[in-house]
């Protein structure tokens, strides 16, 4: 496995395990009404949470099209000669 595609996956497991512990922070913490009437939530571990597995999905995507455009490209310069 190359150095980069390490790099990436520890990057993408690390994004992942951050949301992930952000939701269950938000999960435990819970949310509740106080005396007058005010909602008191997390909403910043759900929101951060959600933007943390988002951006793993999209870096992990971002880099198996590139490297498939890259294969491509590269089949393609093959063909060519």
């Amino acid at each position: 496995m190359s150095r980069s595609l390490k790099s990436l996956l520890v990057v993408v497991t690390l994004l992942a395990a951050a949301g992930l512990a952000c939701l269950g922070a938000a999960g435990l913490i819970g949310s509740h009404v106080d005396a007058s009437g005010v909602l008191r939530d997390p909403f910043a571990l759900i929101a951060g949470g959600s933007l943390l597995i988002v951006a793993s999905a999209v870096v992990a995507a971002g880099y198996l099209l590139w490297q498939g455009l890259a294969a491509c490209f590269a089949r393609k310069r093959r063909f060519y000669r």
